[in-house]
């Protein structure tokens, strides 16, 4: 290991970036640790992951992936490397445990360091180009109470009331300043599915087994929806769905952290 790459022109929200980052390599079987800049806006972010269990050698107890994001939303790097769990290489800041959210992703689990690394810069990459235009290019931010990324959807179905599938829509993404981020389906008649973040149990990617769209691509949610478990199914367009999962996964990973930092 040992690599850095640059990001120009793509005014990506590098804090953000880290979230998804983080939560791809808790859902890869890591233990994750994280630091970052308290000043507004972020400028540097630092993620270190170790094996968690058996996968956990008493050799390499210590021995980390080291993942550094620095610089500004239209100009930073990516670095990875290995380093000693525990010890911040860019600041004296504390180093954070990621809680384990609970959430899965269809992504293959990988050990071994070639693949892993090589799969680890393929996800770093497609998400920076999906958060593209996510980040304040300024030094200032804006006042805006919350971000929506929108999505058309073909069809959703499988939500309580709605009784056969519905056709096209759009998926919402919305992460709130001062509230609960939330998850929107926008039917074409304007009929909307409201699920808050706090809700949502798992989200994976799944195939369609049989019908007109088989072997299609769709995100599968396990959440509740008064005191039931429902399983409402969207399907998107493959090349994107990917990038959604993980959106999905970062408003859900952000309002647990949240939750459990405002804890008695």
């Amino acid at each position: 290991m040992g690599k850095t790459q640059k990001f120009h022109g793509y005014n990506t929200d590098i804090e953000r970036l880290a979230t998804r980052i983080e939560t791809y390599l808790t859902e890869n079987g890591f233990e994750v640790a994280f630091s970052k800049d308290q000043t507004r806006p972020v400028s540097w972010c630092f993620i270190q992951a170790r094996k968690l269990g058996a996968l956990r050698t008493a050799a390499g107890a210590r021995r980390s992936t080291d993942i550094s994001i620095r610089g500004s939303p239209d100009n930073f790097e990516v670095s990875i490397g290995t380093g000693e769990w525990g010890k911040n290489l860019i600041m004296s800041a504390p180093l954070f445990v990621v809680p384990v959210i609970g959430i899965a992703a269809t992504l293959t689990k990988i050990y071994t360091a070639k693949r892993f690394e090589d799969n680890l810069w393929k996800y770093i990459k497609e998400q920076a180009n999906f958060l593209r235009d996510s980040g304040q290019s300024g030094k200032k931010e804006t006042s805006k109470a919350s971000d929506q990324r929108e999505f058309d959807c073909d069809y959703v179905e499988g939500y309580p009331g709605w009784s056969s599938q519905v056709l096209g829509g759009k998926l919402i993404l919305e992460r709130q300043k001062k509230g609960t981020d939330q998850l929107i389906f926008e039917a074409p008649d304007g009929k909307k599915i409201q699920i808050p973040a706090a809700n949502i149990e798992k989200a994976t990617i799944i195939s369609r087994k049989k019908g007109l769209a088989e072997h299609d691509l769709m995100i599968e949610l396990t959440c509740k929806d008064k005191n039931k478990t429902i399983h409402p199914v969207i399907n998107l367009a493959d090349d994107i769905i990917a990038g959604v999962l993980a959106g999905i996964n970062e408003i859900v990973a952000e309002d647990k952290y949240l939750r459990d930092m405002y804890k008695n």
